[in-house]
């Protein structure tokens, strides 16, 4: 059996965590980009540099590649691209791969924060507040029910790109024309965690759930942070599942504040801190590796150290 990941960028571990399962498996991991200095490429079994996802040739190519390979199963670990499998789903089914994604409608929910929002709203489960409307923003200040400073962000966007702080009413009108384009919240102080999940493709249940407490970020992405257990936010998590129903790997975003937690993003993907679940024994690869065989997974959502941190380093390849 084997695995295709598709704009692996740096994610390099993640990559030798699918080569080292697959291997078990007699299996191979193969890993595209269409960057040729993406470093993850270099420690899969097999690399290819590809076009970008924009591309008209794109998915064409990425099926050829699937043939070329015996792939069974495909994904991605960028947000913009997995709309773009997503609606390809039958395409790759035809050609007998399976597109380890989500479907379009949770996807497309998931990448459109605004979207996002809404729908926590409508099933009752606690979000940051999300505006798109500058004049609704006023009127919430001038009745103090908001106040700055205020987040902008890009309404569709990935990795913390594009966040800007905004302390004034004249740095919020700046937006005014992009409103469509972006999405604006209230400066969250509290405590950041992240739960890594991993939703079975064959029961359609959690198998997994791993929480964490983030330490420090860096470019978007967990760079440390330490194992934690809270029944109240896992509760949260199993609840968001039952409705959004996604599968596969799910990264959620959350903050602690005074009046509970509150969801901020999700992401249908694999996220930058699932490396802190795996080892700590919450084996998504495994997961997929088994629902690729048929197999459904028995949960094993509590069997993890709390108080266990993980750190990230830099290391470096010569091409």
């Amino acid at each position: 059996m084997n695995i295709l990941i598709c704009s692996a960028g740096r994610r390099a571990k993640l990559v030798e965590f699918f080569k080292e399962e697959l291997h078990k498996n007699g299996g191979k991991v193969v890993a595209v980009d269409c960057d040729s200095t993406a470093s993850a490429l270099y420690h899969a079994d097999f690399h290819e540099v590809v076009p970008r996802i924009d591309d008209p040739s794109y998915i064409n190519h990425i099926i050829d590649l699937c043939k070329k390979y015996d792939i069974a199963g495909v994904l991605s670990l960028i947000d913009p691209e997995l709309t773009l499998l997503a609606n390809c789903k039958e395409e790759f089914e035809r050609n007998s791969i399976q597109v380890i994604v989500s479907d379009k409608n949770v996807v497309e929910c998931c990448f459109d924060k605004y979207l996002t929002f809404q729908f926590c709203q409508e099933h009752d489960l606690p979000c940051v507040p999300t505006y798109t409307d500058i004049d609704k923003i006023i009127n919430d200040i001038n009745h103090h029910e908001l106040e700055f400073p205020l987040i902008v962000k890009p309404r569709r966007g990935s990795a913390s790109i594009g966040i800007h702080k905004v302390e004034t009413v004249q740095e919020l009108y700046f937006y005014q024309d992009k409103a469509e384009e972006i999405v604006i919240q209230p400066f969250i102080s509290g405590e950041e965690f992240g739960v890594d999940c991993y939703v079975d493709f064959i029961t359609n249940e959690v198998t997994s759930i791993f929480l964490k407490r983030k330490i420090s970020m860096r470019s978007g992405e967990t760079d440390k942070s330490v194992s934690y257990k809270d029944p109240i936010l896992k509760e949260i998590i199993e609840e968001l599942v039952v409705v959004l129903k996604p599968n596969g790997p799910i990264d959620v975003d959350c903050f602690k504040t005074e009046s509970g937690y509150m969801i901020s993003e999700i992401n249908p993907r694999f996220g930058g801190g699932y490396l802190h679940a795996h080892v700590s024994g919450q084996n998504f690869v495994k997961n997929i590796i088994n629902n690729l065989k048929g197999l459904p997974n028995v949960p094993n959502e509590d069997h993890y150290e709390e108080g266990k941190k993980l750190v990230k380093f830099d290391h470096f390849i010569v091409l």
